[in-house]
């Protein structure tokens, strides 16, 4: 993994620096990707902090390896990279790779399943977040230290519709119910739990069901633009008003959870007593 240097030089090239070489390199935009951590996600946002040399194609939800002669010509300087940690990359797991893909990843499923719109849980949470990659950007390189992508098929579950579910109060309760507390108030996120969340189904033929649906989308939306400009703001003034503008969307998303799931009075006291 790289960390990018700030100010970048020329159109087209990243400054990162690699922790092989100890130095900072010059390597084309276009092969790196954005890795996501566990710890770069919190609820409706992600702020990832490294980049990955990526050296494949991506059609059809397939990663394809990019021939040497196609790392030459199209990636030079990301080509010239490789070439300067070949030893090291053809060493990995006893020279298993001292072949002609002496470059490739170690681990290869799923890598085609990324660029796709998704949502990405933490592996470990104080609590439950996700956060909606609506541009096909981010990867996690592997489930322990990054988490997991949920992506829908299905035309009428909408991505918007589940982020607000996994972003609110009840289903972290229902979370920290079902799965393993560890040290320093954490709670593991992984597939076993997030499989047993009670997932809300909306009936579309219903107009007041598909209203309250369309209202999640909507608040999720807000909150998604809501958490880009607090990223964006310099003023201290601006920060604590987008702050505000925040706090009370997601008081709105648990609000309407709760209508969703049909909660009594003493239920949400119960649900936010422990929130």
């Amino acid at each position: 993994l790289f960390k990018e240097r700030k100010l970048t030089g020329s159109d087209g090239i990243t400054e990162v620096f690699s922790k092989q070489l100890n130095e900072w390199v010059s390597i084309e935009t276009s092969i790196l990707k954005r890795v996501v951590r566990s710890g770069d996600i919190s609820r409706f946002q992600a702020v990832p902090e490294a980049l990955v040399l990526f050296p494949y194609e991506v059609q059809n939800s397939e990663a394809r390896l990019f021939t040497q002669s196609e790392m030459q010509t199209q990636f030079p300087l990301a080509w010239t990279y490789l070439i300067r940690n070949r030893r090291l990359l053809e060493d990995r797991e006893k020279g298993k790779f001292k072949d002609t893909g002496w470059y490739r990843f170690g681990r290869t499923q799923n890598l085609g399943l990324w660029e796709q719109p998704k949502l990405m849980i933490p592996y470990m949470v104080v609590k439950l977040a996700a956060y909606l990659d609506q541009n096909d950007q981010y990867y996690f390189i592997n489930v322990t230290t990054g988490g997991y992508g949920i992506t829908t098929n299905h035309a009428q579950v909408s991505l918007s519709y589940l982020c607000g579910l996994l972003n609110s109060g009840l289903l972290d309760f229902y979370l920290k119910q079902v799965s393993t507390n560890f040290r320093g108030g954490y709670f593991a996120a992984n597939k076993q739990y997030i499989e047993q969340l009670p997932i809300r189904p909306i009936d579309f033929t219903d107009p007041a069901d598909a209203a309250r649906h369309d209202q999640m989308v909507a608040l999720v939306q807000r909150m998604l633009d809501l958490h880009k400009q607090l990223s964006a703001a310099s003023l201290p003034h601006s920060a604590e008003l987008l702050q505000r503008q925040i706090d009370a969307t997601d008081r709105q998303i648990d609000r309407l959870v709760y209508a969703l799931y049909g909660l009594s009075d003493e239920e949400i006291r119960i649900v936010e007593r422990q929130g």
